[in-house]
């Protein structure tokens, strides 16, 4: 039998730069329990009519135009990490961010170097609970990825 090489899912990181040169990366306290990150492709659609049969349904031909990425994640909120939330989502411009599946790339692991909008967060609150903490963020640009070479 050959197991599943798997990462504990608190190994998928959001690390955010502080604009500085060199710039320094850092985790966001807040996301600490659920993440996600999404790659998305974008077509253009054509139907493809058969000659022979011109009233036959045709089949759709696509071609790939453009890509995309997107991060979402959140957890218990780190109250520190609020104002630079709240900054970040008012900005027009976007972070430069590195996403990190954290295992050696020779199990696989990457670094995506991205810049991304924050598009949303949201704070919940109940009684009895603490406060809670979701964001959603989405790529500006070109995306790079490189091996995770320690």
């Amino acid at each position: 039998m050959a197991e599943v090489q798997h990462a504990r899912g608190v190994k998928l990181l959001l690390k955010v730069g502080d604009g500085a040169s060199p710039e320094v990366f850092a985790q966001m306290c807040s996301i600490n329990a659920d993440r996600g990150i999404t790659f998305t492709s974008g077509t253009n659609d054509q139907p493809v009519i058969d000659c022979a049969d011109p009233d036959a349904l045709a089949w759709i031909a696509r071609e790939k135009t453009d890509l995309s990425m997107s991060f979402s994640g959140g957890g218990l909120l780190n109250t520190p990490d609020l104002e630079k939330f709240a900054a970040w989502h008012e900005s027009p411009d976007p972070k430069n961010v590195l996403v990190i599946v954290d295992v050696p790339s020779t199990d696989g692991g990457i670094i995506w170097t991205a810049k991304l909008h924050m598009t949303e967060f949201s704070l919940t609150g109940n009684r009895g609970e603490k406060m809670g903490f979701s964001g959603s963020w989405v790529s500006d640009g070109i995306v790079t990825r490189a091996p995770n070479t320690p």
